[in-house]
């Protein structure tokens, strides 16, 4: 087995031989990430590849005139730009930093050629897109089924694994994007989790006080998705 980069933070570059990750993230440009801005748009040509190495992206379903629904999340496991070694230049879904960090990104064009050039870096963006496709499928099965306080607590779990950090920043906008509910439901979510000693929540910050506690409160989806990833890739 070939020596696996070290250096590299996102596990997508980390998947690949030690020379050839340090090459293709040489070929990147290391890019802040600014919560609230928008990556991309539906519809709209992906011109550029997000690889993270801190922070967490939001994909979010737009319809209509009605507020996006967050269907998942992107961080250091994987990348925004998946659909491209599949020759699809539009973007699916909008995709807004929800956790600031940082990104290797490189030109949809670059990407080609190293997607045709190597194997092993193929088959890590493919299977990143169905690790993709299985979060998004089990989050819409959890928008419909669970109440929101699981739902939260599920949130927030995610984006700590994602983020690797206790302290959250976020707007009620944007957590009522990421839960489908009004401002009002994320607040009385989020009280409740702080009273239960979970959480701290106070203007625009989460930190997470007992992770073991948060796993017991949030949906079952949480362990069902890791024990899936766990049955495919180990």
């Amino acid at each position: 087995m070939p020596e696996e980069s070290k250096q590299a933070t996102n596990a997508i570059v980390a998947a690949l031989p030690t020379r050839e990750g340090r090459r293709f993230a040489a070929l990147c440009q290391p890019t802040p990430l600014k919560r609230g801005d928008i990556l991309c748009q539906p519809n709209q040509s992906l011109e550029k590849a997000y690889f993270p190495t801190s922070g967490v992206m939001s994909l979010a379903m737009v319809l209509g005139s009605r507020p996006p629904l967050e269907l998942g999340l992107i961080g250091r496991d994987g990348m925004l730009g998946a659909t491209l070694s599949l020759d699809i230049l539009a973007a699916p879904m909008r995709a807004v930093v929800q956790v600031e960090g940082t990104a290797l990104v490189m030109p949809s064009a670059q990407l080609h050629q190293e997607l045709r050039a190597s194997q092993r870096l193929r088959d890590a963006v493919h299977h990143y897109q169905y690790r993709l496709m299985m979060q998004t499928l089990q989050t819409a099965a959890c928008l419909h089924f669970h109440e929101i306080e699981p739902r939260l607590a599920r949130w927030l779990l995610l984006v700590q694994e994602l983020s690797l950090t206790d302290n959250i920043h976020f707007t009620h906008t944007l957590l009522s994007h990421a839960l489908g509910v009004r401002r009002s439901g994320v607040t009385i979510a989020a009280g409740s989790l702080q009273r239960r000693g979970l959480i701290s929540y106070n203007r625009g910050e989460i930190r997470i006080i007992d992770r073991a506690g948060l796993e017991i409160a949030a949906c079952e989806c949480h362990t069902a998705l890791n024990n899936k990833y766990r049955a495919l890739f180990g």
